[in-house]
């Protein structure tokens, strides 16, 4: 069996191409990071986004592995008109607001070639997987990558459907037989664990 965490990255800055992390989103790679040491990951993969590359970097550093750039795990955004906008960051007055409030995941990319994406998250992971036989790997990418190679592994007929937090981990694993099974989706104890640490702080 190989399992295959998918990480979203942190909480990026707003209003730049290519956006690197912001003070929070470094704080939540850091948390990440001390999660996930106890893991033994045989390999790290990681999107060419700088959003992807500083989340990676605590990971690595813990490890000592290198990340892996793979550009396959590269997000929507290189790939349609309208520039990357964190979601949180969308004005109310954008329409992209109210799919997401009323969870029409699906609406808030309208001119992605959604086949060429599926199709390239799809390669993405098999690549990974088929050179990881048997072992635990980790891929530090996008929400909307995370959604479509989910979606796919359940069968769904829509892409984007469910908003994964920031430095969340969802597992698939490849069973012997070949049959790539769903095993976790959006996994955040170490933030609800630092939070948690946070408020005792406070009090």
């Amino acid at each position: 069996m190989t399992e295959l965490l998918l990480i979203r990255h942190g909480l990026p800055l707003a209003g730049v191409f290519d956006p690197g992390l912001a003070p929070q989103g470094t704080a939540q790679a850091e948390h990440l990071a001390a999660w996930l040491g106890h893991e033994d990951l045989d390999a790290l993969y990681v999107s060419p986004y700088r959003r992807a590359r500083e989340t990676a970097a605590p990971l690595e550093r813990l490890t000592g592995m290198t990340a892996t750039v793979l550009d396959d795990l590269r997000e929507w955004d290189t790939d349609v008109s309208q520039p990357y906008t964190p979601p949180e960051q969308i004005g109310a007055d954008d329409p992209r607001a109210a799919a997401l409030a009323e969870g029409r995941f699906e609406d808030f990319v309208p001119d992605l070639d959604r086949d060429a994406f599926r199709a390239r998250a799809v390669r993405a992971m098999n690549t990974i997987l088929d050179a990881h036989p048997g072992g635990r790997v980790a891929a530090v990418c996008h929400g909307g990558i995370t959604n479509t190679y989910l979606a796919t592994v359940l069968g769904l007929p829509t892409m984007f459907w469910f908003h994964p937090d920031y430095t969340s981990v969802s597992r698939v694993r490849r069973m012997p037989g070949g049959r790539t099974v769903l095993h976790s989706v959006n996994e955040t104890a170490h933030l609800i664990a630092r939070r948690a640490v946070d408020a005792g702080t406070a009090a």
